[in-house]
């Protein structure tokens, strides 16, 4: 029986063709893994939405190709969902964070725009639902007036929803407070979401997001009582804030949303769209806590511009007699 050994010699060659080969990869490669300390996180703002779908149809237009693709990189059921069939609820991972989810749309928020590139995109299943009249119209946005009904978030997707955020702030803990926000305050013009039953003070309470301490609404609001701030001043206070405002100094239709969306989520029981009183207390006190060093600025009121009224001269009268034959 021949024994099929391979010779020493040849053995030998193998081993130091196989270590020559590997120091000239070493070599040749052009990649050295050298960690600097002078970077941060892409992510500076978290994102919550609504879905008004239930957990099936919300999964698959968030995960389906369209004419109108939409996703976000996490879902959280609802319980009692007759589409959810499992029986324990949890999130759902839907784009990986170093990816950009199509959640945002058209956005702005303190100074950013096209917010999708800088942000995670959290939808809740939540089956808000409105009934358009067919006959009157709204006044201010010349669309079908309507009336909406909000369901409360359960405190099943409130506990995950903090479990999530807790774990997001772990990996980017540059995210401000005033930088967890919802739909309706980077796109007031045409969002709603998540409503005015989704639960912020709660989460605030817990360390997620932003919201004003009592006291400093009471000063501000019997401050305001005794000298209102013009509808500028409260307009400039809403971009410092972090709303995307043009200050016109007029009740306009930029202005109406973008009181809807405050009032949405720092003062759901009065959503009226005006600057009413308290929401100017409200809007300072957070302006304060946040932003003081744009406070004083913002409290001045700026001079009106009065423009000089014109006087038409009254023409002439004539004194000159006329008989009545020529009257």
């Amino acid at each position: 029986m021949r024994e099929q050994l391979m010779p020493k010699p040849r053995l030998r060659l193998s081993i130091y063709g196989i270590l020559f080969l590997f120091f000239m990869l070493s070599a040749c490669t052009s990649l050295r893994d050298t960690p600097s300390a002078n970077y941060n996180s892409r992510v500076s703002i978290i994102v919550i939405h609504h879905t008004t779908a239930n957990f099936a149809d919300s999964l698959r237009i968030l995960t389906v190709p369209s004419s109108n693709s939409v996703s976000s990189h996490y879902l959280i059921p609802e319980p009692d969902d007759k589409t959810y069939a499992k029986s324990r609820v949890q999130t759902y991972e839907l784009v990986p964070e170093s990816q950009r989810a199509w959640h945002a749309g058209t956005s702005y928020w303190a100074g950013k725009s096209g917010l999708n590139d800088q942000s995670i995109g959290i939808e809740l299943v939540n089956q808000t639902w409105c009934h358009s009249s067919g006959m009157e119209v709204d006044p201010y946005t010349g669309n079908p007036d309507r009336i909406c009904f909000y369901p409360d978030f359960a405190d099943t997707q409130i506990a995950l929803l903090v479990d999530l955020l807790d774990d997001i702030l772990e990996r980017h803990p540059d995210v401000k407070p005033i930088n967890i926000i919802g739909h309706a305050d980077i796109a007031p013009d045409r969002k709603i979401d998540p409503g005015p039953r989704f639960p912020w003070q709660r989460l605030a309470v817990l360390g997620y997001g932003a919201w004003f301490d009592d006291e400093t609404v009471i000063r501000y609001w019997e401050q305001f009582r005794l000298q209102p701030l013009p509808l500028s001043n409260v307009q400039r206070a809403l971009d410092a804030y972090g709303y995307g405002i043009e200050v016109t100094g007029e009740d306009d239709e930029q202005t109406r949303n973008v009181l809807r969306a405050f009032q949405m989520h720092f003062r759901p029981m009065d959503v009226t769209s005006t600057p009413t009183l308290e929401t100017t207390a409200t809007l300072y006190a957070l302006i304060e806590k946040y932003h003081p060093e744009q406070l004083d600025e913002l409290l001045q009121i700026e001079p009106q511009i009065i423009e000089p009224q014109i006087i038409e001269p009254e023409p002439p009268v004539d004194d000159t007699e006329t008989s009545p034959a020529e009257a």
